[in-house]
């Protein structure tokens, strides 16, 4: 058996908060742009908060310190969402081939999780959402035990299914599998759900109704931490809030993302070329000719978005970082100028030629997806340039 085994307490090395509703493509890299950088200060170890005074008779506690280690994937659990909090995965030429057949997996609940904590499998029913892979089934078929360990909630988000999980998603889940056979070593794919903010519409310009805690399900001996609306009771309005969508029943409910990240990090075979990019596509219907492109954001933005850092101690950290900030902001600059008129789209042909020890996938790969069929098991998609 390859891998690691389940279960862990392990400390993680990535920490993050998400939050919003639903903006889509170029909405979403505005937004991000927006964002300022807090900035980044050293937590205090768990040994100095165990002698502080406020701890010595117990402190809360939750899910993300603790992560969930499989044998294609490490999991972090957001249990205020009921969602994964990120996954991350490698996918090399042997995870993708071997016995693993997914006719044989079934979705299950992560024992792991305290049941008051975890989704459970009621709450997706009748709902018309998919429970969607966030560490693909397909990339991980090494064994029977791989492939089953994907169907674990601990991988699953809710996901629109027609036009995103069974088609744009499910092309761009076969895109970072077909990188590995491009880059001649492990892909790494950290995949993740987000809630966005929105403008608020009308911000300013009427009141908004104040929630106040029901007691109708407390009075009736359920206890269920609801809102319900007060009539003509104000409160300060802001441009952004949140809306999104939730399942199951309150208070243990499941939310449902409005976005999804992927960051997508290529090696070669020695690791000394790195090719990296991160898209944050809107959970919902994409038509099937949208560009990939047009959902690349920047990777420090989608930092300032989740709350998470990507790869900063590893192979993104250190020069290399620099490297890579250049390359994006040289991408996504020309994307910028051609959607604008002002660049030549024969420039973005030529990008993939010149090659740095560190670069953005799309100058490597054109961030061109399979064609439907394929990502469905269908013929494939012409060879693109290798990483060296």
């Amino acid at each position: 058996q390859m891998g690691y085994g389940g279960g862990g307490g392990m400390r993680p090395f990535l920490f993050g908060a998400a939050g919003g509703a639903a903006l889509g493509g170029g909405a979403v890299y505005a937004y991000l742009r927006r964002r300022d950088e807090s900035p980044v200060s050293k937590p205090a170890t768990m040994d100095r908060a165990d002698a502080h005074p406020a701890m010595r008779l117990g402190w809360p506690t939750g899910t993300e310190d603790v992560l969930r280690v499989r044998s294609g994937f490490v999991a972090s659990f957001d249990a205020r969402t009921r969602n994964p909090r990120w996954v991350l995965e490698v996918i090399n030429p042997r995870t993708m081939s071997g016995p693993g057949n997914r006719r044989r997996s079934e979705f299950v609940e992560d024992a792991e999780t305290p049941e008051r904590f975890r989704a459970k499998l009621a709450d997706y029913r009748g709902t018309g959402y998919d429970r969607g892979h966030l560490a693909a089934a397909a990339g991980h078929k090494d064994s029977q035990r791989a492939m089953d360990e994907t169907f674990e909630l601990i991988n699953i988000s809710p996901q629109v299914g027609d036009g995103f999980n069974r088609d744009y998603w499910a092309r761009l889940e076969r895109f970072t599998r077909e990188l590995s056979g491009r880059s001649g070593g492990d892909v790494l794919v950290a995949t993740g759900p987000l809630f966005l903010p929105t403008l608020a519409r009308g911000a300013g310009k009427k009141r908004a109704r104040e929630l106040e805690a029901s007691t109708a399900a407390a009075d009736a001996g359920g206890g269920a931490l609801t809102t319900v609306p007060a009539e003509d009771v104000s409160r300060p309005t802001t441009r952004w809030r949140m809306d999104y969508n939730l399942l199951g029943e309150a208070p243990e409910l499941v939310g449902v993302p409005t976005h999804f990240f992927k960051v997508i990090l290529a090696t070669s075979p020695d690791t000394k070329a790195v090719a990296a990019a991160a898209f944050v596509l809107p959970n919902a219907p994409i038509p099937a000719d949208t560009p990939l492109e047009k959902f690349a954001v920047p990777l420090e933005r989608l930092e300032a978005a989740s709350g998470l850092s990507f790869f900063r101690n590893g192979a993104l950290g250190g020069a290399r970082r620099g490297e890579f900030e250049r390359e994006e902001a040289d991408f996504l600059g020309r994307r910028a100028s051609i959607a604008s008129g002002d660049g030549d789209k024969d420039e973005t042909a030529k990008v993939g030629k010149r090659l740095a020890r560190t670069t953005h996938v799309c100058k490597v790969t054109h961030c061109v997806l399979p064609r439907d069929e394929y990502a469905k098991g269908g013929s494939k998609h012409g060879s693109q340039k290798r990483l060296t």
